[in-house]
């Protein structure tokens, strides 16, 4: 009896484990058949991100200076050594302001005309009451102005060095409406070298961008336009 039992269960068993194993190959064949061909698919690497850096021109703000009135000096100082040591020409972009740093860089906007240029800080004055800045005769001439109001911001050579410190996929520059503006690297062709604000002033077309970096002997000026124009 205890034999017959014995047989019974091990018949069980037999069966039990082929019709698993029947069921198992059965489902193996069936997840083969649906899985997609080629084994790269299982590992294949997920899409890139794309870049997170805005490409369009940002703005970047100057510090403002004192408004008002704008003269000039010419002839009767030309050749003449500056406060700041360089010789004066009249024919360059330059200013003398009360207190800002030598080789400071002015936008100065005429507001009646909506023109604007730049000029760099090069020697003190004026010292006629109520009048803020003492153009070149050069840059007073472009701009239009005599005893003018005008509206002033600056930009020094430490907030230069300090912005490329920060950023190296980016340029410092002004628009063609000589507006500051912070532009991806990649997105600017120069057009010449680097030169001086005088050379650049002097020789850009109305639609050119006005790079501006620091140098060993002052700021530097470059030419550019927009890739692919």
């Amino acid at each position: 009896m205890v034999t017959q039992l014995s047989t019974k269960k091990a018949i069980r068993v037999a069966v039990f484990v082929a019709v698993f194993i029947a069921v198992m190959s059965i489902s193996f064949i069936l997840q083969a058949h649906d899985a997609p061909v080629g084994t790269e698919t299982l590992m294949a690497a997920p899409a890139p991100v794309a870049e997170t850096v805005t490409a369009e021109p940002v703005s970047y703000e100057m510090s403002d200076a004192i408004d008002g009135l704008a003269s000039w000096y010419g002839g009767q100082f030309h050749g003449r050594r500056t406060a700041s040591g360089a010789r004066f020409d009249m024919h360059e972009y330059t200013a003398a302001h009360r207190t800002l740093p030598f080789g400071t860089v002015l936008r100065v906007e005429n507001p009646k005309t909506g023109k604007a240029i730049l000029v760099e800080v090069t020697d003190r004055g004026p010292f006629i009451r109520k009048r803020v800045i003492d153009l070149s005769y050069g840059a007073a001439r472009d701009l239009g102005v005599s005893v003018s109001p005008v509206e002033i911001d600056a930009l020094t050579k430490t907030a230069v060095s300090e912005f490329y410190e920060e950023n190296d996929s980016t340029f410092l520059v002004f628009s063609p409406d000589l507006k500051p503006l912070v532009v991806r690297t990649s997105k600017l062709d120069t057009l010449a070298a680097s030169t001086t604000l005088t050379n650049v002033m002097k020789n850009r077309s109305e639609n050119e961008y006005v790079i501006i970096r620091p140098g060993t002997k002052g700021l530097t000026y470059t030419r550019a336009c927009m890739a692919g124009e």
